[in-house]
């Protein structure tokens, strides 16, 4: 199976997850007193229905990750944490559609299988503000080799609104 080698200082970690999805993300907030730098490197898996987490760390500097896409064998690491995926999530039906509504545009998200994400952020900097919008839908087709990828991307200003609708 294809997972990651996610090395930080030299320290190697393993995973991957035969039938779900694993991913690597790193988060950078800076807002007020908080300033903050993670990694986190984990996944769920679909046929044990389970959250599993192999790293969950706050960065430094100095600090060096390499991120590999391997073929993972017998070689996982050891997760710190797996967890049981919540049982209201699952009363949700596959059939669901996400809208987004936004400066007069209307996105529609519907996948069979992949994942959506929608992300606001906010910089705040001196005497100016960037305000962008990322709507990205991921979908796994059936005998395709390679995902559909769709971006939808938008700067928004002070006093715009964007609206979500969860649709059957």
């Amino acid at each position: 199976m294809i997972g990651f080698e996610v090395i930080i200082n030299k320290k190697s970690l393993v995973g991957g997850i035969q039938e779900g999805i694993t991913s690597v993300i790193v988060d950078r907030l800076l807002l007020d007193a908080r300033n903050e730098l993670t990694i986190s490197f984990g996944g769920y898996d679909t046929k044990t229905n389970n959250s599993i987490h192999w790293l969950k760390k706050e960065l430094f500097i100095g600090d060096r990750i390499t991120i590999k896409v391997i073929e993972v064998m017998d070689n996982i690491s050891i997760p710190f944490e797996i967890e049981s995926y919540r049982e209201t999530n699952s009363k949700l039906t596959s059939n669901i559609s996400l809208w987004l509504f936004v400066k007069g545009e209307v996105i529609h998200a519907n996948i069979a299988k992949g994942s959506i994400h929608l992300i606001a952020t906010v910089l705040n900097e001196k005497n100016k503000s960037e305000i962008e919008l990322d709507f990205i839908i991921v979908e796994y087709i059936d005998n395709e080799d390679t995902p559909k990828k769709h971006c939808y991307k938008n700067t928004l200003v002070l006093g715009d609104a964007l609206t979500i609708e969860v649709k059957e």
